[in-house]
């Protein structure tokens, strides 16, 4: 599994941290489906942050965007699970549109803070 930091979301060229316009700063995951599954993962996104806090920015609003018909199918009804337990969820779920890559010194912070909740209960490798 890998992690890499990136703006995604939004329609403004080459966005870069101080820059982005309308993207939202994300997190793409590589990962193997033979080790873990996209519903696993799913299920640590919503259980690793508040699904009802309101947006207070486009740049860190809560999304889920989705590279497949299969992601999106798979991201609504995580949500619609999510829902029915907690009641009103402000996650969006979107296309992924395309992903740029961040500057080199925000690489690898989610995986030596925030997610490093997610590696460890999953039991797996970081790269």
């Amino acid at each position: 599994m890998d992690t890499r930091v990136g703006y995604a979301g939004g329609t403004t060229i080459d966005p870069v941290y101080h820059h982005m316009g309308d993207h939202t700063e994300t997190i793409q995951i590589d990962y193997d489906p033979a080790v873990v599954t996209y519903d696993e993962l799913l299920d640590i996104f919503w259980s690793e942050h508040n699904p009802s806090r309101r947006e207070h920015s486009r740049q860190y609003r809560s999304v889920i965007l989705y590279g497949s018909e299969e992601e999106r199918a798979a991201a609504e009804a995580s949500r619609a699970r999510v829902v029915q337990r907690a009641g009103w969820v402000g996650t969006a779920i979107e296309p992924l549109g395309v992903f740029t890559l961040a500057e080199e010194y925000h690489q690898h912070y989610y995986q030596k803070q925030v997610m490093g909740g997610l590696f460890g209960r999953l039991g797996r490798a970081v790269g």
